[in-house]
């Protein structure tokens, strides 16, 4: 999770998103269920600006998640991730369980390619 994080981070660091409020134009959420281990699940985003990124709590309030104009998401194990992250693999479930508009990914893997 950490290196996924760290990437992420990157990414978000050199171009940041700013406030999303409103402004999400795709919107990924990644569910990390497809492991052994304990894992938090993703919202990564991006505005005109750039890109940014937040663990997706349980409890989180409606207000608080992402939402967009095109949005998808999907269940991945952390590894597909971090695949997808470094640009060595086409989305973060590596063809597998995602669903939404297939537009999200390309854009987002613009700006982390971009960092």
């Amino acid at each position: 999770m950490g290196l996924i994080e760290e990437l992420l981070d990157r990414a978000s660091g050199r171009h940041p998103a700013g406030d999303w409020h409103g402004r999400a134009r795709h919107a990924l959420t990644i569910c990390a269920c497809v492991t052994l281990d304990a894992s938090p699940d993703w919202i990564i985003f991006d505005t005109e600006d750039g890109i940014g990124w937040l663990r997706r709590r349980v409890d989180m309030p409606e207000g608080e998640i992402v939402r967009a104009a095109l949005e998808a998401g999907g269940h991945a194990d952390p590894s597909e991730v971090v695949a997808w992250l470094q640009g060595t693999a086409a989305d973060p479930w590596t063809g597998g369980d995602g669903y939404g508009d297939a537009e999200v990914v390309i854009a987002l893997r613009r700006w982390i390619d971009a960092s």
